[in-house]
C-alpha cells in the first residue's frame, strides 16, 4: 500500500519541480501579461478575446511535443476566457456596486486563481522541495501555502498601490519596481537553499557519530514562515493587471477585494502539492525502518534543499540575463 501511494504522489512532485523550467513559454502566453489594448466596447473584446483563442490549434501543434506543455496551452486558454468575463463584470460594478456581478467578479477572481496557480512559479517547487527535505504535516503544508499565496498577492497590491499614488503610474512602475524585487527575491531563495543544505550536513555528521538514529527534523513555524516569506515575496503579475485595471475603471476598492479571493485561489492549488509532497515524505519514512531511515531522510533532505538552491539559481540568472 505505501509503495502504491508513493508510485501515484511521486509523480505528481516531479511535475511541480519540473515547473519551473519553463517560465518564459508561459509568461509569454499569460493573458494577464499580453499587452493592453484600448477599452472597447464588450463586444468588441469578446470578438477579440475570441480571435486569441481560435489559433489554439497552432499552439497545440507548436507544444505537441510535451504532454505538459499541452495541458499549459489549455491553461492559458482558461485564463483568457477568464479574464474577458472579469472584464465584462468590472465594469458593471462600476455602474451597480454590490449587484450580481459584483458578486461574479469576485467569484471569477476566485476561479483565477485556482487556474493561475497551475502554471510555472507561484512557490509551488519550493514547497515541494522543503517538506521533502523536512517532515511536515498537512497543516505546516497549507500554513506555508497560504503564507506565501498571501505574500505573493500582498506584494503586488502594495507595489501597484504606491507606484500609483507615488508616481501616477500603473503598471510601469509596478514593472520597475518588480525587477528590483525578483533580483533580491531569487537571491534568497538561493541562500535559503544553501543554509538548508548546510544545516542537513552538519545535521548528518552529527548523527554519524552517534549509534542511535534520531527522528527527522521536522518542519518549524520560523522556518516555515521565512522560506515563505521570502518565495512569495516577487509580486504576482496577475494580481497587479487585475488591480491596474480596476484602477483605471475607478473601482479600486473592488480589486483589493477581489485580491482576497484571488489569494484564496492560488493558496487551494499550492495546498495540494504541499500536501503531495508532505505526504510522500512521511510514506517513505514509514517505508523504512532502522539505518535505511537516516539515509532516506539525509538524501531526500539534501535533495529538497538542492532543489531550492536550483530554483534560485536558474531563476536569477534568467531574470539578470
Amino acid at each position: 500500500m505505501k509503495k502504491l501511494i508513493i508510485s501515484i504522489l511521486l509523480p505528481m512532485l516531479l511535475i511541480a519541480v519540473t515547473t519551473f523550467f519553463v517560465p518564459a513559454a508561459f509568461s509569454a502566453t499569460n493573458p494577464f501579461l499580453a499587452p493592453q489594448k484600448e477599452q472597447t466596447s464588450p463586444a468588441t473584446e469578446k470578438d477579440a478575446v475570441s480571435t486569441k483563442v481560435n489559433p489554439k490549434t497552432n499552439l497545440r501543434t507548436a507544444h505537441s511535443s510535451s504532454f505538459y506543455s499541452l495541458v499549459l496551452t489549455k491553461i492559458t486558454i482558461l485564463q483568457k476566457n477568464i479574464r474577458a468575463k472579469m472584464t465584462g463584470f468590472a465594469r458593471d460594478v462600476k455602474k451597480d456596486s454590490f449587484g450580481k456581478s459584483f458578486w461574479l467578479f469576485l467569484f471569477f477572481s476566485f476561479a483565477y486563481g485556482v487556474v493561475h496557480a497551475i502554471g510555472p512559479g507561484h512557490g509551488k517547487s519550493v514547497v515541494c522541495a522543503y517538506f521533502i527535505s523536512r517532515r511536515g504535516t498537512i497543516r505546516t503544508a497549507a500554513f506555508m501555502s497560504w503564507v506565501i499565496t498571501l505574500v505573493h498577492v500582498g506584494s503586488a497590491t502594495v507595489t501597484v498601490c504606491l507606484a500609483y499614488l507615488l508616481f501616477s503610474s500603473g503598471m510601469s512602475g509596478f514593472e520597475n519596481f518588480n525587477h528590483h524585487l525578483q533580483t533580491a527575491s531569487f537571491g534568497l531563495v538561493m541562500f535559503i537553499g544553501l543554509w538548508l543544505f548546510l544545516s542537513t550536513t552538519i545535521s548528518a555528521c552529527k548523527k554519524n557519530k552517534e549509534e542511535d538514529s534520531t527522528p527527522a527534523k521536522c518542519a518549524s513555524l520560523k522556518e516555515i514562515t521565512t522560506v515563505a516569506f521570502v518565495t512569495g515575496l516577487v509580486p504576482c503579475p496577475g494580481a497587479a493587471i487585475i488591480l491596474v485595471y480596476t484602477l483605471s475603471t475607478g473601482i479600486l476598492w473592488a480589486g483589493l477585494i477581489a485580491m482576497l479571493f484571488l489569494a484564496t485561489g492560488m493558496a487551494l492549488t499550492t495546498s495540494l502539492f504541499a500536501f503531495a509532497a508532505a505526504k510522500t515524505r512521511t510514506a517513505m519514512d514509514h517505508a523504512a525502518r532502522g539505518r535505511k531511515t537516516k539515509i532516506i531522510y539525509t538524501t531526500l533532505s539534501l535533495a529538497g534543499s538542492f532543489v531550492i538552491i536550483l530554483f534560485g539559481t536558474l531563476m536569477l540568472s534568467a531574470h539578470l540575463s
